[in-house]
């Protein structure tokens, strides 16, 4: 056994919250420490790092805790739900430790015996011969066939659907990479919303994500799997352009630094940034520039002058440049309906080549949501040129 795994074990066989001096106690009654002179400071690291409550923190497990119990006493959790770590690798063998279960098996969905949890397993690329389920998310709705003997009324369906069992997921986007299986990605919790009528064995199944965030993660696997797409999507069940109650209330209004794009992965404007992002395909607007940390998610018609409905429209959102966005946000430029540009007279030919914009340039295209916020631009801009 492992290090954690005698540490988690004695502070079970003590089943309370106890002092170090008792937990060494009963680690030696676990292993054999007599060959080691640096057991006990193992177990305190052991401790330490698989728990939040410490500084030295670094594990995908929060197994431990010393929150409001006192310096060197230490208790077990026992929730997994609290052990895992959203966007963290697992393999099976290490859900089954957290849940104290052997055998998760083989099959993309497991009941947990001692916990009220049910755990969802999926590879979002099928393999050529796999049954070609359709799982995948859209934004922080995440869609799910069933196994094929199951239907709505499957009395374990019904348990997700009457949200008697708490559903968590584990993807990831291959099984395998060069003959190597790769490790799960926990996802976080799942919440029912509906299903598709008509479909059975599998039965197609949407869910909330409760731990779906917009701002974070950039660069990470669980990112990945968020944006990732389907290319053969078969549901008529479509969440696109869903914002859910808990993306709208979390979405607020960016400070100039966001607007900078400095640092929208933190707070604020992840959630419109990412809409924008998608509908411009990860590129300037203008500019075939594919480099996503320094575009910038604007709005047409400021923030200040736009309505609620409008601050959230992605019809109101350009993807532009750090120059670019400083011209357009002082209107310095404008662009017509067909999206060729318009230039102040404040800038002189002579500025044209050192921003990188001639009176040629356009957008690659003009969508008709946008048309209405280009005009209300374009009164600004004349005003202001004047």
């Amino acid at each position: 056994m492992s290090w954690i795994e005698d540490t988690k074990l004695a502070l079970k066989n003590l089943n309370k919250p106890s002092h170090l001096k008792d937990i060494y106690t009963e680690i030696e009654s676990i292993r054999d420490v007599s060959s080691s002179n640096s057991w006990q400071a193992i177990t305190r690291r052991v401790l330490e790092t698989n728990s939040s409550d410490s500084k030295v923190f670094d594990s995908k497990f929060d197994f431990f805790t010393n929150r409001d119990i006192g310096k060197g006493i230490w208790e077990l959790k026992n929730d997994p739900l609290e052990i895992l770590q959203l966007g963290k690798e697992y393999k099976r063998t290490e859900i089954g430790m957290v849940l104290n279960e052997e055998n998760l098996g083989r099959e993309g969905i497991y009941y947990s015996k001692e916990h009220n949890i049910t755990i969802l397993f999926t590879d979002l690329e099928k393999g050529k011969d796999s049954i070609k389920y359709n799982d995948f998310f859209e934004n922080d709705y995440f869609h799910w066939d069933s196994q094929t003997i199951q239907h709505i009324n499957t009395p374990r369906i019904q348990e997700i659907v009457k949200k008697e069992r708490d559903v968590i997921l584990f993807c990831r986007i291959h099984q395998k990479i060069k003959s190597k299986t790769q490790p799960y990605i926990y996802c976080g919790r799942l919440v029912y919303e509906e299903y598709e009528a008509d479909t059975a064995n599998p039965v197609h199944i949407i869910f909330r994500s409760e731990d779906y965030a917009d701002d974070g993660f950039e660069g990470t696997e669980i990112r990945n799997i968020w944006n990732w797409r389907s290319g053969k999507k078969t549901t008529n069940i479509d969440k696109s352009k869903k914002l859910s109650g808990k993306r709208k209330k979390n979405y607020k209004k960016p400070n100039t630094t966001e607007r900078l794009g400095l640092i929208v992965s933190r707070v604020g404007q992840g959630y419109y940034r990412r809409e924008i992002l998608e509908r411009w395909e990860n590129r300037c607007a203008v500019k075939d520039i594919g480099l996503e940390k320094i575009l910038i998610a604007s709005h047409i018609v400021p923030w200040k002058e736009s309505n609620d409905d409008e601050k959230l429209d992605v019809g109101n959102g350009i993807l532009l440049s750090p120059i670019l966005d400083a011209l357009f946000d002082r209107y310095l430029i404008s662009f017509s309906n067909e999206g060729n540009i318009l230039i102040s007279n404040k800038l002189d030919d002579i500025n044209f080549k050192d921003l990188g914009i001639d009176k040629d340039t356009k957008l690659r295209r003009v969508y008709d949501d946008m048309i209405k916020y280009l005009e209300r631009h374009r009164e600004i801009f004349y005003e202001k040129d004047n």
